[in-house]
């Protein structure tokens, strides 16, 4: 077990992507901490994982809120000891065509999807500094890696906020890598392309579904769309000690995306 001994805090872990990656990490034997601001959907991401004899527990946390980080990450600490993987996975999205986005819709992303890598990173960093050894492993987008067309099969186009957040992970990612790595601390990014969880039926009718994954999957050199195990297998690599010479590190995981190679 590559995580033995390991503790993993993983936000946005009450679904999706982010309970896939709790899930893998759990498997290769690290105590997962699950976080999320949706305490139904994070105790029964806890419960699915100690049924399964994983070390789980959680803690609520609203990473857009630099206050309630530090609170919950320093009761985090206290109560497991030590933390040496923090995966910056929560993310929120407000798909509106350019002319139509508003502060809100702009200020929400950002706040979740770029302000929220760092206010975790920044309160972690002090105790990985401590201990000389830590993990940051930050989810960003191809999004944030150039422009294409949103809007295909069934997708509600515009993403500039999403995007623009992203691409600010990215360049987040490689500060940190840089600022940190004297002190030990590995600092990384996965920018996944189309990945099928449930928020793809959310807003859709299941023919729009069907016309969704079938043109996202036509953009890719495998044929296939992603799936959030897909991506917990290349955070767990990035979390592990395999990729111990590796920081500062963007890795496309789309599938081989036409539009972005």
């Amino acid at each position: 077990m590559r995580l033995r001994e390991k503790v993993a805090v993983v936000t946005g872990a009450g679904s999706g992507l982010g309970r896939a990656i709790a899930t893998r990490l759990a498997e290769e034997g690290a105590a997962v901490v699950v976080v999320d601001v949706n305490e139904a959907g994070m105790k029964d991401t806890v419960k699915t994982l100690t049924d399964r004899g994983f070390k789980a527990s959680s803690a609520k946390m609203d990473v857009s809120n630099r206050n309630d980080v530090q609170r919950a990450m320093q009761a985090i600490i206290a109560q497991q000891g030590h933390i040496d993987i923090l995966v910056n996975n929560a993310g929120v999205t407000r798909h509106r065509p350019f002319l139509a986005l508003n502060s809100e819709d702009w200020d929400i992303v950002l706040a979740v999807d770029l302000k929220g890598v760092f206010f975790c990173s920044q309160a972690v960093a002090p105790h990985m500094i401590s201990r000389r050894y830590g993990k940051i492993l930050n989810i960003s987008s191809i999004s944030g890696t150039g422009a294409s067309s949103h809007a295909a099969g069934g997708s509600q186009a515009g993403n500039a906020n999403y995007a623009s957040a992203k691409a600010g992970v990215i360049q987040l990612t490689k500060t940190l890598a840089r600022e940190l790595g004297p002190h030990g601390i590995n600092v990384n990014s996965v920018a996944p392309g189309f990945v099928l969880t449930g928020i793809t039926a959310a807003s859709r009718s299941p023919e729009e579904v069907k016309e969704h994954i079938a043109a996202r999957a036509g953009m890719t050199a495998l044929g296939r769309t992603g799936t959030p195990e897909d991506i917990a297998n290349v955070v767990l690599f990035f979390v592990s000690d395999d990729a111990s010479y590796v920081t500062g590190q963007t890795l496309y995981v789309d599938g081989g995306r036409g539009d972005r190679m």
